[in-house]
């Protein structure tokens, strides 16, 4: 009986030369930009005080000493002048976040779209966080002020509560971590705007505090400004230049490095909670999953000579060495991000391929009978 052609040696040879391509394909495409040590792109405002943010690009503060920021009761607040980006940006973009070492963070403020968001771990709520924001990207300055309390959260812009919440209170552990300005600690979540001032403090802050502090800030944002009373460390970002920036409390610097590395690089980051395979960025997951489906599609065509079960064996096994070869080569490529969902995906695509090519050699041997 003459070979079908859904099996025939030529047809063998042709998938493997196409998995050969798709391979190399699909390792440019995942490991590009191919920039193991790229610039950090965080520069000074040429026309006054503050740091443009880029991608790739961060800034990062060393934990506060206790002698500048005293684990003590009592609400922490946290006052930045930002011009965020006004394009309404489609994902989500880390401003500022405080991170001890773990993941999730334990505060994470960020622009998603043209709202400003801020980002706690809440293990028992949907998506395992919990968020509250308000609208804020226009383009304009805008001075923002965060008290976060252990009775409850607010949200001012402009000196106007815009936001507040009792069930959004950050862990008291949180700021005893590094905090890191432009992306999210693990990267790929990068910002773009402006932000021309930072100050913390703790204690008591009230609406009156927060008006007067508005007006002082409208008096004087032409040519920058200074701490207000009660602030721990306050950062002016007028330098200018320099890797450096000066947080007027002893010790306290915040740092531009040279090299863009994000400090918290996961290898082949992965979840504890799978749904969030779904509950994601369809668009990120759905291509993921189809863009595997040629690679299943040439294996199973590869292994036309072999039994069904070894045919199976390896669709899956080229998908995911493949998917694994790019995942690993990631980790040393700090604009990527590697990770077990990424290879889950790729492999469900390769085993979806497989079921594509199963049925082709089917109906093209049912062609052949007849």
């Amino acid at each position: 009986m003459q070979p079908t052609p859904a099996s025939g040696p030529r047809l063998r040879r042709f998938a493997w030369w196409g998995l050969f391509l798709v391979g190399c394909l699909y390792l440019a495409i995942g490991w590009w930009p191919w920039r193991p040590w790229p610039d950090n792109r965080v520069q000074w405002r040429q026309d006054g005080p503050g740091l443009v943010f880029h991608p790739p690009s961060l800034a990062w503060l060393p934990p506060l000493p206790p002698e500048v920021l005293p684990a003590a009761p009592g609400a922490v607040w946290i006052e930045f002048e930002i011009v965020a980006s006004p394009q309404a940006v489609p994902a989500l973009q880390h401003v500022l976040t405080l991170h001890d070492g773990r993941l999730p963070a334990k505060l994470a403020v960020c622009q998603w779209k043209s709202d400003l968001l801020l980002w706690i771990p809440a293990p028992g709520a949907p998506r395992g966080i919990r968020e509250i924001g308000t609208t804020l990207a226009d383009g304009r300055p805008h001075l923002v002020t965060l008290v976060l309390g252990e009775s409850e959260t607010r949200i001012y812009v402009d000196g106007l509560l815009r936001r507040r919440s009792a069930e959004f209170r950050v862990d008291s552990g949180a700021w005893r971590g590094q905090w890191v300005l432009g992306d999210a600690p693990e990267g790929k979540r990068g910002w773009r705007g402006e932000l021309r001032s930072l100050g913390v403090g703790r204690g008591a802050r009230n609406a009156e505090h927060i008006v007067e502090r508005h007006r002082e800030w409208e008096r004087r944002k032409a040519e920058g400004w200074g701490p207000s009373a009660g602030m721990a460390a306050f950062f002016a970002l007028s330098e200018g230049r320099g890797r450096m920036a000066s947080g007027r409390a002893p010790g306290v610097w915040l740092e531009l490095p040279r090299v863009y590395e994000v400090p918290h690089k996961q290898p082949l980051a992965g979840t504890s909670d799978w749904s969030q395979i779904w509950r994601r960025d369809a668009r990120d997951t759905s291509i993921n999953v189809l863009g595997f489906l040629p690679v299943g599609v040439l294996a199973w065509l590869a292994c036309g000579g072999c039994g069904l079960g070894i045919r199976w064996v390896g669709v899956f096994c080229f998908g995911a060495l493949l998917s694994l070869t790019i995942e690993v080569g990631q980790i040393w490529l700090p604009e990527r991000v590697s990770s077990v969902i990424d290879l889950a995906c790729n492999g469900l695509g390769s085993l979806l391929g497989g079921g594509v090519g199963a049925v082709a050699t089917w109906l093209g041997g049912g062609i052949r009978s007849r």
